[in-house]
């Protein structure tokens, strides 16, 4: 790949970054789970949009997002791993981080009133998370690495780089998140396809935001 090339690529994952980097600061201005949720949605929705239009225009293929296909086998192999050490890392990781870290949390989600929009977040809400998420900090993010760094480099990066986009959430959502970019980004790497980890992301997120995992079960780490 050439360097004008490398540095294209680069371009496009630091404005994609900063979408979510930059979103939090409106968090931290909403009055309400409705604004919360537009402002959420709207981030999500103007990344999908800006990936779109560089594959519309042939700027960028599918693949430079990790978006490609993938056999069934592997693909159920590594979204069962992923889900099962995302769920973890999400429900005792995050409380057992919680407790030892100090408090920086700046904003939280507010619950959701409406029965209604708490099953639209839940369901296509959820998607809109974990397809924006994986395409950037995954998928966009190997193809633009993987030609200036070893491997195991764009894993350390990208984790962290996935961390950071929870700042605002405190230092364990920052360090959790970034233990759990971990294993997706390894499984980008072997298969070169986010679809996997999008259907991990997609159900840890879930599990934690749906509530079916009882608070009582982790009462130790508290």
């Amino acid at each position: 790949m050439d360097q004008r090339e490398q540095e294209r690529r680069l371009i496009i994952l630091a404005v994609l970054s900063s979408i979510f980097l930059l979103n939090d600061f409106l968090f931290m201005e909403s009055s309400g789970y409705v604004q919360w949720l537009l402002i959420d949605y709207a981030s999500r929705l103007l990344a999908i949009v800006i990936v779109l239009f560089l594959i519309k225009r042939g700027i960028s293929r599918p693949a430079d997002f990790g978006l490609k296909p993938i056999s069934f086998r592997a693909g159920l192999l590594w979204a069962l791993l992923l889900t099962v050490t995302g769920i973890l890392i999400d429900q005792a990781g995050w409380r057992f981080l919680e407790k030892i870290l100090p408090n920086t949390q700046l904003v939280s989600m507010p619950k959701i009133g409406n029965p209604v929009v708490n099953v639209l977040d839940l369901t296509l809400g959820v998607v809109l998370v974990a397809a924006s998420e994986e395409v950037v900090f995954r998928g966009c993010c190997y193809y633009a690495l993987r030609d200036r760094m070893g491997p195991g480099l764009i894993v350390l990066l990208s984790a962290a780089l996935f961390g950071l986009i929870h700042w605002s959430m405190g230092l364990h959502a920052i360090v959790s998140t970034a233990i759990w970019g971990v294993l997706p980004m390894v499984a980008m790497i072997r298969t070169g396809s986010v679809l996997p980890a999008m259907i991990a992301h997609y159900l840890t997120d879930l599990v934690s935001l749906g509530g079916f995992v009882p608070d009582s079960w982790f009462g130790f780490l508290k």
